[in-house]
């Protein structure tokens, strides 16, 4: 498969499919501030079918076939060692992979 790097040439790649993939699911924090002794957080809003915000946080979504990043996941941390409240989990896709989820 060709693909067109930052320079715009052609770079030959050869396409794999990752065996395990993991998934983060996660909010984006558009302002951080202090209330009392606690960290609070400001998160990007939901739009409407218009573009205008709305109450509700958004939640994205983004996954990556690293096998240190998944090899990391499963057996260097616990949910403990992360920023904020995790689930760490692994579940089966319907096209029958095994895949990592954080939420």
């Amino acid at each position: 498969m060709n693909i067109p790097d930052s320079d715009g040439n052609n770079q030959e790649i050869t396409k794999t499919v990752a065996g395990k993939v993991l998934a983060f699911r996660f909010k984006k924090i558009i302002k951080t501030f202090v209330m009392g002794e606690e960290e609070r957080y400001v998160f990007e809003k939901q739009k409407d079918k218009d573009g205008n915000p709305t109450d509700n946080d958004a939640e994205f979504y983004t996954f990556t076939g690293s096998k240190i990043m998944i090899d990391q996941a499963l057996n260097d941390f616990t949910p403990a060692d992360l920023p904020c409240p995790t689930i760490i989990q692994q579940f089966q896709g319907k096209d029958g992979k095994t895949y990592t989820k954080f939420t």
